[in-house]
């Protein structure tokens, strides 16, 4: 039986939470390292590990270097808002970034047409990791003062409804952006398969995204690159039902540790029936089954209805996975030639909590 590589899907990093709840449902994870290790907490090494794409050698250096030279140009041009403030301008100067001109200009970036891809895309996903750390630990902030207040409300007796608004003249809200992990969406996208392709995986990958508008992105994506060759190519989405998103520990006995291997492995095993065609019939038996092993594990696991997310699987039919727009062409081994684009997307808040 074929072995599955599941990727974090287009992001290099996330919350620890985060990481530990999809980790409830999924066999592993892997997280792809350009320069900066993957954040990986330590309850959940055993199965959340780094994908390290780069070895040592001259492209490695190359790469370091620029992303060194970035911060170091920041801190002398970076105006409002420093280093952050420089590397959001950075990001949004698709084109012509005003430091790769520099780097240009003192013949440190590499000639190679090729190689300058590479750089760029990685360069870019080195930022955006970084402006997501800096968002993500600022949510975590918001979420700690929301506990704290919580707290207050319980020891003093104070019901939600009881609290009176307080009017405010601030323009701004102080919270995080919702959106910022979907920040220049499409670029990531293009940027991580690019680095991917560096280091094609052994075993058939498997795209997992924590927001819906990831999948909808890759596949417009598709849908645009189809059109230009004049190909062709169907998608099948299918809800796997809810999955816990808990931020308490999981409960111990109650045959949990059986029930989750079951349903990880059962996620292995309907992923490759999916993607290999099976027959409809078969593959909705599939699918009943492990989404009631699915609805199991939240009941056990004590997690409300009314906040359970839903887990969703796509597969991109009558298109070889290195189709991928952004994709070259990937030499993975035996029958993983042919298999198609597979994302699993998580509906209703993802990784943001």
């Amino acid at each position: 039986m074929t072995d599955i590589d599941y990727f974090l899907f287009p992001h290099t990093t996330l919350s620890s939470s985060a990481l530990e709840k999809l980790c409830l449902f999924l066999p592993r994870l892997e997280i792809l390292e350009i320069v900066s290790r993957a954040p990986v907490p330590e309850g959940v090494k055993e199965r959340v590990s780094g994908y390290a794409v780069l070895g040592e050698g001259e492209l490695s250096s190359r790469i370091d270097a620029c992303i060194r030279g970035y911060r170091d140009f920041a801190k002398v041009h970076g105006g409002p808002g420093g280093i952050l403030g420089f590397l959001r301008q950075a990001l949004d100067e698709i084109d012509e970034p005003r430091y790769r001109i520099q780097e240009e200009l003192r013949g440190k970036f590499p000639p190679d047409a090729e190689q300058k891809e590479i750089v760029r895309a990685a360069i870019f996903l080195e930022m955006a990791r970084e402006l997501d750390e800096k968002e993500l630990e600022l949510a975590e902030g918001y979420d700690r003062l929301g506990a704290i207040e919580r707290e207050f409300r319980d020891i003093l007796g104070i019901e939600e409804e009881d609290a009176e608004p307080v009017e405010t003249s601030l323009e701004a809200a102080l919270t995080p952006d919702e959106n910022s992990l979907l920040y220049m969406l499409p670029k990531r996208i293009e940027a991580w398969l690019r680095i991917f392709s560096l280091r094609p995986p052994e075993n058939p990958p498997v795209f997992v995204a924590g927001f819906p508008e990831v999948v909808e992105e890759a596949l417009e994506s598709i849908k645009t690159s189809c059109e230009k060759s004049g190909k062709g190519f169907s998608t099948t989405a299918l809800m796997l039902g809810p999955v816990p998103w808990l931020s308490e520990s999981l409960p111990e006995g109650s045959g949990i540790t059986e029930l989750l291997a079951s349903c990880r492995q059962g996620l292995g095993d309907f992923i490759r029936s999916a993607a290999r065609g099976t027959e409809p019939d078969k593959l909705e038996k599939m699918r009943a089954t492990l989404q009631s092993g699915f609805e199991k594990l939240c009941s056990r696991c004590g997690a409300s209805p009314n906040v359970t997310p839903v887990l969703w699987l796509t597969v991109v039919e009558k298109l070889p996975l290195a189709a991928l727009p952004g994709l070259p062409p990937l030499s993975l081994a035996g029958e993983a030639v042919d298999w198609p684009p597979v994302f699993l997307s998580v509906e209703l808040d993802g990784i943001r909590g």
